[in-house]
């Protein structure tokens, strides 16, 4: 079965995120079908940036926790 796990960073930051993302799916063996970015504006933030998620899309037989 196709599940969908979703990691949310900050977008100045995309390194924490995407080790938080590798990690996951080293230690956990996940077998990943795709993986999709976006980014996250909020509306006249003060800081000026934004949210950065990641929707990785893996096959399991029951949805894997982080």
């Amino acid at each position: 079965m196709i599940f969908v796990k979703t990691f949310k960073g900050y977008e100045d930051k995309p390194l924490v995120i995407d080790e938080r993302v590798n990690n996951w799916i080293k230690d956990k063996d996940i077998e990943v079908v795709d993986v999709k970015a976006a980014l996250s504006h909020e509306p006249g933030a003060k800081h000026g940036s934004g949210d950065l998620i990641y929707t990785v899309m893996y096959k399991a037989d029951e949805p894997i926790p982080e």
